[in-house]
């Protein structure tokens, strides 16, 4: 808070003001003492010249001109920088005791090395937690996707060692122990998810699908949907498994193993996919298993749940793109490009310009995507590129649309110094 100061202690001369009024506030300061400094740059406000007498006006503030007023002694010091004066808060009574107390320490160190050493040490090391260090390393190389190799670097435990110096010994120096270190703390988080879903009031609803990692590893994402104890719904990401192919019984001979190893076969609820084949015939998979081996009725026509998200997706590209064999062309360029084979980039144009403004749109930011020089002069046109369609991200053509919508004028401008190449892909207004 900024302190308050009496007015009647500055009804004095001109020439004494600044030195009285730096006495007074000193006095005065009641409510902390950061705002010393600046207060003596202040007068109270002359209600003989029509000034707020519980105001602060600045002494600096040239006669005739309007003068400068506020209580609030940051934005007092804010504008003290127009008249080239700025003031540094003085520091409260606890931080200049905390400082004190620093110098002191330090002094009896160089005086008493053996002694201080020692206490400095077991101080640093009282806040060692070797369990809390190994989690935040694990959390930030995994999280950050640093090389394990991070904890090889010199600057990195020169890094450590500066915000504690006795971290020398609790942080690892070689990176096959990072391997090691993020395998038992997945552990220990998978038994708190097992205790988890183990302890649901409601069925284990699973949602699952296969995706290409950037790696080209095809992988089996599974997720756990709950209402715990609490009554709280929960989701937890169960396992991300390699699989063969898409196939119905591939996801099963997957899936089944992971159900198994959190003990939730018999609490399995709803399975949750897109509106692949594949997927139902994973769920007669677990309809037969569950009947053979579990004594279970689990029934297909109720628990086998389609995903809305992909429906909607499916009836958005519907209106969009007129016929399924427009799409069927669009999922192949696409699936050929994630994969590098591009044949024959003229074909494909001709192809996406069926799609009619929308084609015509992709094949521009195609080629302006197509070299560093096309994407540089985009860029000083616009700022920014237009983000590319493609088939996994469901919204990604909303999300083309709008963002050419915002550039349409340097859209415009790059076809018509380009109309050579795009002049069949120019878009009219």
């Amino acid at each position: 808070m900024d302190s308050e100061v009496d007015s009647s202690l500055f009804n004095r001369s001109a020439t004494q003001e600044t030195q009285d009024t730096e006495d007074s506030v000193k006095n005065s300061c009641t409510r902390g003492r950061s705002a010393v400094a600046t207060w003596i740059h202040s007068r109270p406000g002359q209600a003989e010249n029509n000034e707020d007498p519980t105001e602060k006006y600045c002494i600096h503030c040239p006669a005739g001109s309007k003068i400068y007023y506020s209580t609030i002694a940051t934005n007092f010091r804010r504008h003290l920088k127009v008249h080239k004066i700025f003031v540094n808060p003085t520091p409260s009574t606890i931080q200049t005791t905390v400082a004190h107390q620093l110098e002191q320490l330090y002094l009896q160190a160089e005086s008493s090395s053996n002694e201080a050493s020692n206490l400095e040490k077991a101080v640093f090391q009282k806040y060692l937690n070797q369990d809390v260090i190994d989690e935040a390393l694990v959390s930030l190389i995994v999280v950050q996707n640093l090389p394990f190799r991070t904890v090889e670097w010199p600057e990195f435990h020169t890094f450590c060692q500066v915000l504690n110096p006795e971290s020398a010994t609790s942080i690892t120096s070689t990176h096959s122990e990072i391997g090691k270190k993020i395998h038992y703390s997945w552990c220990s988080n998978k038994d708190i998810i097992r205790r988890k879903v183990q302890s649901a009031i409601s069925s284990v609803h699973i949602a699952l699908d296969v995706w290409t990692s950037p790696n080209q590893l095809l992988l089996l994402g599974i997720v756990a949907h709950i209402t715990d104890h609490q009554e709280q719904y929960k989701k937890a990401l169960l396992a991300l498994r390699p699989i063969a192919n898409h196939s119905g019984a591939e996801q099963f001979a997957v899936l089944l193993p992971v159900l198994k190893d959190y003990s939730i076969v018999r609490k399995l609820g709803a399975v949750v996919g897109d509106n692949a084949t594949t997927n139902d015939t994973l769920c007669h998979e677990i309809q037969e298993y569950m009947a053979e081996e579990e004594g279970i009725k689990w029934d297909v026509s109720r628990w086998r749940l389609r995903c809305t998200g992909h429906i909607i997706n499916l009836a958005v590209q519907a209106f969009l793109f007129q016929n399924a064999l427009e799409i069927e062309e669009l999922e192949l360029y696409n699936e050929q490009e994630g994969q590098g084979e591009i044949r024959d980039k003229e074909e494909k144009r001709i192809k996406f310009r069926l799609l009619g403004p929308l084609g015509q749109l992709h094949n521009i930011i195609v080629h302006i995507r197509g070299s560093t020089a096309r994407i540089q002069e985009f860029t000083q046109l616009a700022k920014r590129l237009v983000p590319l369609d493609n088939r996994t991200r469901w919204n990604s053509w909303y999300l083309m649309l709008i963002v050419a919508l915002e550039l349409q004028s340097a859209i415009d401008s790059y076809t018509k110094s380009h109309l050579e190449t795009l002049e069949a892909d120019y878009l009219t207004p």
